[in-house]
C-alpha cells in the first residue's frame, strides 16, 4: 500500500473522530503530500481541530502558526 493509500485508510478508518490525536496526525500528513494550497489549507485546518480535541497544544500551536502562514486563519 502506497503512502496516500495507507494515510486515506487510516482517516477513513476512524469516521467518529475516536482517537483526535492520530487523526491530526494523519491529516498533517496529509497536507504535506498537496500541490494545492486549497487542499493543504483544508488538510491543516482539519489537523489543527483534532489537536484542540486531543489537547496538544504543542501541535495546535504549531498548525495554527502553519495555517496562517498559508492563508487559513
Amino acid at each position: 500500500m502506497d503512502r496516500v493509500a495507507r494515510i486515506d485508510a487510516a482517516l477513513k478508518a476512524d469516521p467518529q473522530g475516536t482517537n483526535p490525536g492520530a487523526l491530526s496526525q494523519r491529516h498533517c500528513e496529509a497536507a504535506s503530500l498537496q500541490t494545492s494550497p486549497e487542499a493543504r489549507r483544508f488538510h491543516l485546518t482539519h489537523a489543527w481541530i483534532f489537536a484542540l480535541v486531543a489537547g496538544d497544544e504543542v501541535a495546535t500551536a504549531s498548525l495554527e502558526s502553519a495555517l496562517r502562514e498559508a492563508g487559513g486563519l
